[in-house]
């Protein structure tokens, strides 16, 4: 979702700014393959190799996440149509064209699809990993030491999560309880740094996922996390009184999400 408000917007454009512009050829599924740390420190978007178009998609997207005081201090937030408007322009003026087959389709790069996924995966990754790193503050881990995820945009075609939440919690090696819950009217919680977030967010358990441990965890999901505090959690059972969930590195997540590649190199 792009938050009218979003979650901890400075940390967002900062860490979208700090990116490297990366054009490629790779398609989406080859964009995978490499390591999550190098991904994390890059911006791109599959098969796109125009690296002014980039940097483009990467000023304006930014202006979304932090809008800055134009000349004579008034603020004008871009929004999705700008910076849509803006992508279909430079195009346009570099003379691009995509292949019959391909117009309209997520996979020309002038059509409404392929820009706004561009747009929208690209504020919630950063607004996801700026929630995530003002989280792992002990004080508020102590506070409200589990996410919920729950669904903030209506879908019409609904991705099974409840099922994807069992999964990636079985796939984290700690039973129903230990850390996670589905409570009986089906809400899915669990402690924030436990390993199921990890899983849900891997493409090795699901072809849409985006490999992080933060949301969103899969393309055009609507899908989110909320904070559930201690007392809650406590009465649910996956924290006793004194425990604490530890704080977490980036390194250490970008790690996780790295493991498939490590396994293959080892091989």
């Amino acid at each position: 979702m792009i938050l009218d408000q979003p979650s901890a917007p400075l940390p967002a454009a900062l860490i979208l700014a700090a990116k490297s512009v990366f054009g490629t050829e790779l398609t989406t599924a080859e964009l995978r393959q490499l390591a999550a740390a190098i991904r994390a420190q890059s911006f791109f978007s599959a098969q796109t190799t125009d690296e002014h178009l980039l940097d483009l998609y990467q000023a304006r997207i930014g202006g979304i996440l932090h809008p800055v005081p134009a000349e004579g201090g008034v603020t004008t937030p871009f929004n999705p149509a700008y910076v849509r408007q803006a992508v279909k322009d430079i195009l346009r003026e570099t003379g691009y064209q995509p292949d019959t087959e391909l117009r309209g389709t997520i996979q020309d790069l002038s059509s409404n699809a392929r820009i706004n996924l561009v747009i929208k995966t690209n504020v919630e990754m950063a607004q996801g990993q700026g929630l995530w790193m003002q989280t792992q503050e002990p004080a508020l881990l102590d506070e409200w030491p589990a996410w919920e995820l729950f669904r903030a945009e209506a879908r019409v075609k609904v991705r099974d999560w409840l099922n994807r939440f069992r999964q990636a919690g079985a796939a984290s090696g700690n039973a129903l309880g230990h850390g996670w819950i589905i409570t009986p009217d089906e809400r899915m919680i669990a402690l924030k740094n436990h390993p199921i977030w990890d899983e849900l967010g891997s493409s090795d358990n699901f072809n849409d996922a985006l490999d992080t441990s933060w949301p969103p965890f899969a393309f055009n999901s609507g899908m989110w996390v909320r904070d559930v505090d201690r007392g809650e959690v406590e009465k649910l059972g996956l924290l006793q009184r004194n425990q604490q969930v530890q704080p977490r590195s980036l390194a250490d997540a970008q790690a996780a999400m790295s493991k498939t590649l490590a396994q293959e190199v080892a091989a």
